[in-house]
């Protein structure tokens, strides 16, 4: 796991997010923003950034006002999308400032300046930067997505689309479920065995199969040719002081905000 003096916390204001320190990171506009410092009352409390989870929508708008002011970034400076669980990954440019783009859970951009902006509850934020380009992604993983090919997925749009071959590129997962507090079913194994075949990282604990959601994509990362990945050393379930997690909770929660900017 990554040592924790790669992984900073900054402040402004209320608000806290977390970044990574080591190159390439430091150059790169990023944070993983925690939900601490807006107006959201319980369970969403308090830096809730989701219209889509029961919270009011007055007080998304103002956590959004917040998150963005924190972030440096204006709405038009900003793509996000509609998340499925899938594996579509979208190219995005200064034509989409602004806008949410349906049915994606990936978004890559050459676009100078452009930033990318998804929401997140324990499935893994993994940013994706080639800085000679340059060029970011911004891919929302769970298993389902893992699955589906969405790491191939996104992989395949920097090659194609920008010519850049994974072993040019810099991965980074931030926090997500840890494999201290994912127990999942045999059919979730089934269906991710055939990605990541015998590396698997499962161990049983109180009777059930846990995985390691952050090792599993660091492995397969790896395996489709990132030669750098940086892991947070976070657990979304284990701190829901800071993060929001849909299983710790119970599915009654927000979600937090995950950004990055081509610079």
């Amino acid at each position: 796991m990554t040592p924790p003096t790669m992984w900073e916390a900054v402040r402004s204001g209320e608000i806290v997010f977390y970044r990574f320190r080591p190159p390439p990171w430091a150059a790169i506009p990023h944070g993983f923003l925690t939900r601490r410092g807006g107006v959201s009352l319980p369970p969403f409390a308090s830096l809730n950034l989701s219209r889509s989870v029961g919270d009011r929508p007055e007080a998304v708008e103002e956590n959004m006002r917040r998150a963005l002011a924190a972030a440096g970034l204006r709405p038009e400076e900003t793509v996000t999308a509609w998340l499925v669980h899938g594996n579509t990954v979208a190219v995005v440019g200064w034509d989409d400032g602004g806008r949410a783009l349906p049915g994606v859970d990936g978004l890559v951009t050459a676009a100078r300046g452009l930033a990318l902006w998804l929401r997140f509850a324990d499935c893994l934020p993994i940013l994706l930067a080639d800085p000679d380009l340059p060029a970011v992604g911004l891919l929302h993983v769970g298993w389902r997505g893992l699955a589906a090919g969405i790491l191939e997925a996104a992989l395949a749009i920097f090659e194609s689309r920008l010519g850049r071959a994974p072993s040019r590129l810099h991965a980074a997962i931030g926090p997500g479920i840890g494999g201290c507090c994912y127990a999942i079913r045999s059919d979730v194994i089934e269906a991710l065995r055939p990605r990541l075949g015998k590396d698997l990282p499962l161990h049983r604990r109180d009777g059930a199969w846990h995985l390691d959601l952050p090792e599993a994509a660091r492995r397969h990362l790896h395996r489709l040719g990132v030669p750098s990945v940086t892991v947070a050393p976070v657990c979304t379930a284990c701190h829901v002081e800071d993060w929001f997690s849909h299983r710790a909770e119970n599915g009654r929660t927000g979600r937090f905000g995950v950004w990055i900017r081509n610079p």
